[in-house]
């Protein structure tokens, strides 16, 4: 069932003439269950009311927020009036426009799934929560703090104020200036007597999501300085860049292939610009939470305070008073929002220009809950209205790479991509080199006696950036201390209970160590004897973030090192905090995952080094060298960035392996088109299209035996469309929190629609006890 928009019918109680026997009743969607469900509501009222409207409604007793959908002239038999609810009051009209019905309806028929699905995947949280209508329609106003231009008498503490006031567009939310900024009242009262400074009531609005917080972000140099208050004058690439972005036509795709430095960044701002004079709102999308902060704050820099924020580490209630913000902006001034894949899904109209910047990247692609879309399938949906659509990478997908590549023989028609124009920036800013890349050889270093996890040469390298003044980063594939603990006996692994992998060891700098599963998060001590053998040799394997700095602490003496993985950056500021600190001098050393290698620009690094680069290059998935090269490329890229020139030291048992050799050479393009080739004979993707039916459950018969019922039944239907069917098998990781895993692959010619039913077809005859998730172009095979 679809959000077509109804004509709006009301019944008046006092209408002339003979009175109407008609009576309207509304099916509205309510967010009850996983999801969501609809319901048939009376209208007792005579609210006028349309497909798209947001209504209060009772529901097992409480109040809640629907969505209308449709209205009905005629209740069906087996629904007597008797049983009817009523809708008691309008919430919001035109909540879900038509131009966003069709966008929800388009995605919702490329992934296979429901509407309605898709919807609550699509809205923010708490957007069609509970409702409270005893509270006010709209936000309480806030506080909001002003720097007052002029020269005024502060005290050093109020200098510090003005000086963070200033670093974030001129104005904050007194809440977060006394909360995580960690200025005291009085030192704000104190400004606003000796009119420093301002404090207004302010609605939430254009600032829902609220300035950066805390005190390292008011001082942070590394995302933002002065000189980004003011476009920065372009070279003679960014100019051609830029200039065939604001020519081409509505509808327009481009790919900006720039190398690592060469200003991309700042073709996307002054685009934004342009498009924001021209009256259209803007969408600057990045993949990860990490690279929200450089980016927001320059975008705050060069544009103001009023430049929102949208992703999962804004408040549910910030999230939906941005969404507020956006549908509003449909009558007034045009919008900059900066999020990840989540913020494609805005009520923007109209909507000029639509950055994906680093487009390469596998976070754009949501693989749970469903409907799993891929963030750039929705904007190239989006941007058939009149946008543009502009993806911008240093290492861009094999799938972008082809829709714009010169050799025809390798295309194949895909009547849903449009063709891409390519715009290059082949050097970086300022003419700075691009970082030179050494090879160690790890076999030789075991066979001339060192054991150790950090290379002879990677030290002497580290030692040489403290004594200069330098710094440097340093990427572990894993978080945590080791990567398992293993019985040197008999070879036992410890397992996480409820899932089928192996638990990492996670160890304080105090000494306490605990293992703990990545994919559930169970935690358990660390017993002395194995469960197994009763041998008390356990030893931790594989080497994590923590064991690293361990090492780099115990060999050089007064080394400064900071973690950057997932369990040190928690918390809405725990990124910017610290880039701050590591921007503002205060570790030699960074050392990371994989999150290290996106998006940072940090001038006085001149090495970047990569530990164990193997577990990269010889993962089982069809993308493994493509994704390989891709991160290696980027973290290289974070070297050299400001005066000094940059280097690269990349530690691996595989030397000779070609993505290796295409890292030291720097050619990504020959390894594009080389792969393209190898794909292109293979018929594998993108020259072929894949289809992942996950199955999960917890009981290991009844998931088994569910994948196999499926696969049976559509088969026929699968092989007449021409597609291969794989399985069902058992997922690579067969248990995740107690619940058993399979899957089934089907593959095909590119450009094929999938030779699927509808979900709910699917689903009919499966036991209830065990999802099922549809992923089409899945990121990992």
């Amino acid at each position: 069932m679809g959000f077509a928009r109804q004509t709006r019918q009301v019944v008046a109680a006092d209408a002339p003439g003979p009175p109407s026997t008609a009576v309207i009743y509304w099916q509205v969607w309510v967010e009850a269950g996983r999801e969501g469900r609809i319901f048939t509501y009376a209208n007792p009222q005579h609210l006028e009311l349309a497909a798209g409207d947001l209504v209060r409604v009772p529901l097992r007793g409480r109040p809640h927020v629907g969505l209308v959908v449709e209205a009905l002239q005629v209740l069906p038999t087996d629904l007597p009036v008797a049983r009817l609810l009523a809708i008691t009051a309008l919430h919001q009209r035109a909540a879900v426009d038509p131009h966003w019905q069709e966008l929800l309806q388009e995605v919702a028929r490329q992934c296979h799934t429901t509407v309605f699905k898709t919807l609550k995947s699509a809205l923010p949280p708490g957007w069609l929560g509970q409702s409270r209508p005893s509270q006010p329609a709209g936000p309480r106003p806030l506080s909001w703090v002003s720097a007052v231009e002029g020269v005024v008498v502060a005290t050093p503490r109020q200098q510090q104020l003005l000086e963070a006031l200033q670093q974030h567009g001129g104005g904050a939310w007194l809440r977060d200036v006394c909360g995580g900024w960690g200025f005291s009242r009085s030192v704000v009262d104190g400004l606003r007597r000796g009119g420093g400074v301002s404090v207004t009531a302010r609605l939430p609005g254009l600032e829902a999501a609220g300035p950066p917080r805390g005190p390292a972000a008011a001082s942070a140099t590394v995302a933002a300085s002065s000189s980004d208050s003011e476009p920065r004058a372009l070279n003679t690439a960014q100019q051609q860049a830029l200039a065939a972005i604001l020519a081409s036509p509505p509808g327009s795709e481009l790919l900006l292939w720039g190398v690592t430095g060469s200003g991309k960044t700042e073709v996307y701002l002054q685009a934004a610009a342009a498009t924001l004079a021209a009256g259209s709102s803007v969408l600057l999308l990045t993949p990860e939470i990490g690279l929200i902060p450089q980016l927001l704050d320059r975008c705050r820099t060069r544009f103001g305070t009023g430049v929102l924020e949208f992703h999962s580490g804004v408040s549910d209630a910030g999230r939906v008073l941005v969404w507020r913000r956006c549908l509003a902006a449909r009558r007034g001034e045009p919008l900059l929002v900066v999020g990840t894949r989540s913020a494609v899904f805005l009520p923007l109209q109209p909507i000029g220009l639509i950055v994906l910047d680093e487009e390469h990247d596998t976070s754009y692609k949501q693989d749970a809950p469903m409907p799993c879309y891929h963030c750039r399938d929705v904007a190239r949906i989006r941007c058939r209205s009149g946008s543009r659509l502009l993806l911008g990478s240093a290492t861009p997908s094999l799938e972008t790479w082809l829709a714009c590549h010169p050799l025809s023989s390798l295309r194949k028609s895909d009547a849903r991509r449009p063709a891409t124009t390519l715009l290059r920036l082949p050097d970086r800013i300022g003419g700075a080199q691009t970082p030179r890349v050494s090879v160690v050889d790890m076999r030789l270093e075991l066979a001339d006696g060192h054991r150790r996890l950090i290379s002879r040469a990677l030290m002497e390298r580290l030692e040489q950036v403290r004594e200069r003044g330098e710094q440097a980063v340093v990427l572990v594939p894993r978080r945590g201390y080791s990567s398992f603990l293993s019985c040197r006996s008999c070879g036992e692994v410890v397992q996480c209970p409820h899932c089928d992998v192996a638990l990492t060891v996670h160890r304080q700098r105090e000494g306490r160590a605990w293992l703990r599963c990545h994919w559930c998060d169970h935690r358990q001590e660390i017993t002395e004897r194995c469960g197994h053998c009763g041998s008390t040799a356990f030893k931790p394997f594989g080497a994590g973030t923590q064991r690293v700095i361990e090492q780099l602490e115990g060999e050089l003496e007064g080394l400064r090192v900071l973690r950057f993985d997932r369990d040190t950056t928690r918390g809405r500021d725990g990124h910017r905090r610290l880039l701050a600190a590591f921007a503002a001098g205060e570790a030699d050393v960074l050392v990371g995952t994989q999150m290290l290698a996106k998006g940072m620009d940090l001038p006085q690094v001149t090495l970047a080094a990569v530990l164990a680069a193997d577990g990269l290059l010889h993962r089982p998935d069809l993308r493994a060298a493509e994704q390989c090269l891709q991160l290696l490329l980027q973290l290289a890229g974070r070297a050299g960035r400001g005066e000094r020139p940059g280097s690269v030291l990349v530690q691996t048992y595989s030397p000779d392996h070609p993505v290796i050799c295409h890292l030291i050479d720097g050619h990504y393009e020959r390894f594009l088109d080389e792969e393209l080739q190898l794909r292109h004979q293979a018929r594998l993707v993108p020259f072929s299209r894949a289809c992942l039916l996950r199955f999960a459950g917890g009981s290991a018969s009844a998931t088994a035996t569910t994948a196999a019922a499926l696969a049976e039944r559509v088969r026929p239907a699968v092989q007449a469309a021409g597609w291969e069917l794989i399985g069902p098998a058992p997922a690579p990781v067969a248990r995740v929190a107690g619940r058993h895993r399979w899957q089934l692959l089907l593959h095909g010619p590119a450009g094929t629609p999938l030779p699927l039913p509808e979900e709910q077809m699917l689903r009919q005859g499966l036991d209830g006890r065990v999802t099922l998730s549809i992923d089409p172009d899945p990121m990992e095979l």
